[in-house]
């Protein structure tokens, strides 16, 4: 299992546990933590997708995702989208 991990700057900082968050760490998923999600739904970065990966690659949970700011949405789907693009090519 790879163990990339890849920092995400927010552009709204979030508060969590008491605490102001101005960045997310993301671990590249391995194929456990896809399971019940279609492929093209994360690659396509729609919400319902990233509502159900973020959890489970990261320190937020459902209600972090639900209250966030949208500006943050975009940095960290991007990030997501980016763990399944090739670029040795």
């Amino acid at each position: 299992m790879s163990s990339k991990i890849s920092t995400v700057t927010l552009p709204v900082p979030i508060e969590k546990d008491g605490k102001d968050i101005t960045e997310i760490e993301l671990r590249k998923p391995c194929s456990g933590d896809l399971r019940g999600l279609s492929l093209l739904g994360v690659c396509e970065m729609q919400f319902e997708a990233a509502c159900t990966l973020l959890p489970r690659i990261s320190v937020l949970n459902e209600r972090d995702l639900l209250n966030m700011d949208v500006a943050n949405l975009a940095p960290l789907m991007t990030e997501i989208a980016s763990f399944f693009v090739d670029t040795k090519r």
